[in-house]
C-alpha cells in the first residue's frame, strides 16, 4: 500500500528541539507526515538511504559536523533532497551563506510555528521542485525529452577522461534522417514534430543505462556508447538502431518511412577529445549517406571518408558562390517531331560555367539535392527558361513547348505550385507550353502526394511529363491515375533498341499503351539515324539528343531555329 504522507527527517542533538519539532508537526495532522530523526550526519546518512526523505530539517551544531560544513556533508550526501536549516542563533550573514550554499530556506529555533514551519516545508518542496524543472528544461529537448546538445556534451567529456583513465574504448554516433525536411516541409510541422518523438523514443529504447542519447537539433541525433567491450560491439549497436528504424511509423492515419545515415568514429582511435570526435562521426555519416538514402546505413570514420566530407563541404560553399556570382546558365537541347521532323520544343538543361570549364548536372547535382540549394537553383532555371521562351517569340519564331526537369527535391517542395505560377505569370508564358518532367523515383516514394502535387500543378494548366521511363518501372495502367501527358523514355533502352529485341519491345510497348491513354511517347539521348527509323516505326512522337543536336547556348538556339524554318 502506498503511503502519501511526506517524509521528514529531522538532524537535532538536542533532545527539547526534537520534542518540539515533532509536536509541531502532530499539531499539523498526523496524515500529513513521517518524522524520522538522527542526532548527527552519520546517523542521517543510513535513514536517507533507507528511506525515500522528502526533506531534511538540518541543525547546524552537531556532535560530529559544525556550522555550512554541515549543510556541505547533507547536501553531498543527499543532493536531490531539500534541506531546510534550524538555527539557534539569529545570524542573517549566515543565513545568506546557508541559501547560497544549497539550503531552502533558514529558520530560527525561537520563531518556529506551526504554520511557518508548514509553510517553510512546502515552499521548500516547491522551490527544489522547480529547480528541477529549470534544470531538465535547461539540459533536455523539449520536443523528445532526450538529452540536449549541452548536456551530452558534458557528459561525453567525463565519459572521454573516464575511457581514456580506465584505457578503455567509446562509441560516438552521428545519426542523421533522410528526407525529414521534405516530409516537415510537405506535411506541415505537426507530423514532422511527432516523426521526430517517435524516431526519438525508438533510438532510446537501443541504448544502455550507461550510455546517452540526445537530440542536437532538428533531425540529428547523437549517441554515445561507453566501455566497449568488443572491437565489433559498436557495429551491433548501428544495426539495433537501424533495425528499430525499419518499422514504419504511423502519423495521423498515414505511414511514413525513416532512413537513417549513422556514422561512427571510435575514441581512442579517431580522436581523443570531443571536437575530435565530433568531427569525424560527421565525416563518416556523410560518408553513409553518399552510400545511398533509400535506406538506413552506417559507417565507420576513415580518412577517405574525411577527404570526402570535405570536399563535398568546399563543393557546397563553391555551389552557393556559383549561385550569387551569376555561374549558373541555361543550355537547351531542342526536341523533334519524329515524322514532321519540325522541332515541337526545347528541354532546359543546367550548366555552371566554372572558369574555363563548364559542368553538367553530374558532377554536383548530388550535393546540390543534399544541401537543399536546388530548390532555389531550380526556381531560377525555371524562370529563365520561361522567359527565353518569350524572348524567342518576340524574336520573330513561332510558341514552342519548353520542357522543365524537377527534382525529387523539387517535387517535394511544398511551394512549387506557387513558383511554377510566379515564373509564368513574370514571363506571360502561356502555361500549356510549358512542360514540367518529373522521375519516376518521385512519384514512387509517395504517391498520395505525388498525386497532390501533380493534380494542383496540372490545374495551373501545365504539361506534365515522367521521365527516364525504363523497364521495371511501375505499369502505364498504374500510372493512369497521375495526369501524365508525356511518357519519356529513358536514353539506356533508346540506346540498346537496335541491337536487343527485347528493348525495342519495350519501346513499342510502352508508346502503344502511352498512345491508348492519350500520352505522348518522347525517346531521349537519341543518338544514331538507325534509332530514329526504328522510333518513328514504333509510332514514337518526338525525340531529342545528338543526332540531331547537342544542347546549346540561347543564341544558338535560336539560329538553329531559323535554320530549320520553324512554323
Amino acid at each position: 500500500m502506498s503511503d502519501d504522507r511526506l517524509t521528514v527527517l529531522l538532524v537535532e542533538d538536542n533532545p527539547g528541539d526534537q520534542r518540539l519539532v515533532k509536536e509541531i508537526l502532530d499539531e499539523c495532522g498526523h496524515d500529513e507526515f513521517r518524522l524520522f530523526v538522527a542526532d548527527q550526519i552519520s546517523t542521517a546518512a543510513p535513514l536517507l538511504v533507507a528511506e525515500k526523505v522528502d526533506i531534511v530539517l538540518l541543525d547546524l551544531i552537531l556532535p560530529d559536523s559544525q556550522g555550512l560544513d554541515s549543510l556541505i556533508k547533507m547536501r553531498a550526501l543527499a543532493p536531490e533532497v531539500p534541506v531546510v536549516v534550524l538555527s539557534q542563533v539569529e545570524d542573517e550573514t549566515l543565513a545568506v551563506k546557508a541559501v547560497r550554499s544549497g539550503a531552502q530556506d533558514f529558520l530560527l529555533k525561537a520563531h518556529i510555528s506551526g504554520p511557518l514551519l508548514l509553510r517553510s516545508l512546502r515552499y521548500a518542496l516547491e522551490r527544489r521542485q522547480l529547480e528541477e524543472q529549470l534544470y531538465h528544461m535547461a539540459h533536455h529537448d523539449a520536443l523528445t525529452g532526450l538529452s540536449n546538445r549541452k548536456l551530452f556534451y558534458d557528459q561525453l567529456s567525463r565519459a572521454i577522461a573516464q575511457a581514456r583513465r580506465h584505457q578503455r574504448s567509446l562509441a560516438l554516433m552521428l545519426i542523421d534522417l533522410n528526407g525529414f525536411k521534405q516530409i516537415n516541409d510537405t506535411f506541415g510541422h505537426q507530423v514532422g514534430d511527432e516523426l521526430l518523438k517517435q524516431v526519438a523514443a525508438r533510438l532510446a529504447s537501443c541504448v544502455r543505462a550507461s550510455d546517452c542519447i540526445a537530440r542536437l537539433g532538428g533531425d540529428e541525433f547523437v549517441l554515445y556508447v561507453a566501455d566497449l567491450s568488443e572491437a565489433d560491439h559498436a557495429s551491433v549497436v548501428a544495426q539495433k538502431l537501424i533495425e528499430a528504424l525499419r518499422p514504419p511509423f504511423a502519423i495521423s492515419g498515414r505511414e511514413f518511412a525513416s532512413h537513417a545515415s549513422i556514422g561512427i568514429a571510435q575514441h581512442p582511435q579517431d580522436g581523443d577529445d570531443l571536437e575530435a570526435l565530433i568531427k569525424a562521426a560527421d565525416s563518416a555519416m556523410y560518408a553513409a549517406k553518399d552510400m545511398g538514402r533509400e535506406i538506413s546505413r552506417f559507417r565507420f570514420y576513415s580518412r577517405d571518408a574525411d577527404a570526402a566530407a570535405a570536399g563535398r563541404f568546399e563543393m557546397e560553399r563553391a555551389l552557393r558562390r556559383a549561385f550569387d556570382l551569376g555561374e549558373y546558365v541555361v543550355n537547351y537541347q531542342p526536341q523533334i517531331d519524329l515524322h514532321s521532323k519540325q522541332v515541337v520544343g526545347v528541354e532546359a538543361l543546367l550548366r555552371w560555367r566554372r572558369g574555363d570549364d563548364l559542368l553538367l548536372p553530374a558532377d554536383f547535382m548530388s550535393v546540390m539535392e543534399e544541401s537543399g540549394l536546388i530548390v532555389s537553383v531550380g526556381e531560377w532555371v525555371l524562370a529563365t527558361a520561361c522567359r527565353q521562351a518569350m524572348e524567342w517569340r518576340a524574336a520573330g519564331l513561332p510558341p514552342m513547348k519548353m520542357a522543365v526537369n524537377l527534382s525529387s527535391r523539387q517535387f517535394r517542395d511544398p511551394l512549387l505550385a506557387d513558383r511554377v505560377t510566379r515564373a509564368l505569370r513574370e514571363s506571360g508564358l502561356e502555361p500549356g507550353l510549358l512542360e514540367l518532367e518529373i522521375s519516376e523515383d518521385s512519384l514512387r516514394d509517395d504517391e498520395e502526394l505525388a498525386v497532390s502535387v501533380l493534380v494542383r500543378l496540372n490545374d495551373v494548366g501545365v504539361h506534365l511529363a515522367l521521365d527516364n521511363y525504363h523497364a521495371g518501372s511501375p505499369s502505364l495502367r498504374d500510372l493512369k491515375r497521375f495526369p501524365i501527358h508525356t511518357i519519356k523514355l529513358d536514353r539506356s533502352i533508346v540506346y540498346d533498341m537496335a541491337e536487343n529485341p527485347e528493348d525495342a519491345a519495350i519501346v513499342e510497348a510502352v508508346i502503344s499503351v502511352a498512345h491508348v491513354f492519350k500520352m505522348k511517347g518522347i525517346a531521349g539521348g537519341v543518338e544514331t539515324l538507325r534509332q530514329v527509323e526504328l522510333l518513328r516505326q514504333r509510332a514514337c512522337d518526338d525525340a531529342q539528343g545528338y543526332v540531331f543536336s547537342r544542347p546549346m547556348a540561347s543564341d544558338a538556339v535560336r539560329e538553329f531555329l531559323l535554320s530549320r524554318q520553324v512554323s
